[in-house]
């Protein structure tokens, strides 16, 4: 009998040390989410920065490329051009 009563308060100590264990690992785990949640909100953020700032530079190509002396019309068909691209890709990204 007392074989029997060790043997339950051994299996208690166990079952105390992995509820424990258990909740150590929930805690982790839910702060293991946090932070990948920041990091995405992170990444998303400078994506948007990326693609500012690509739109940025391809206005500023298209500034140096333009002359006093270019052709109006050429410049506002390359201006409709971009715009399309733009339009495309937003599409694409929006599926």
């Amino acid at each position: 009998m007392d074989e029997l009563l060790r043997r339950l308060q051994e299996t208690n100590r166990k079952a105390v040390k992995l509820e424990r264990l258990i909740l150590r690992m929930k805690e982790e785990k839910d702060k293991l989410r946090s932070n990948f949640d920041a990091l995405k909100t992170e990444m998303a953020s400078r994506d948007t920065e990326l693609n500012e700032m690509q739109e940025k530079y391809e206005a500023v190509k298209l500034a140096k490329q333009i002359s006093p002396d270019t052709d109006r019309k050429a410049v506002q068909e390359k201006i409709d051009l971009y715009i399309k691209e733009i339009d495309a890709c937003l599409k694409r990204f929006g599926e």
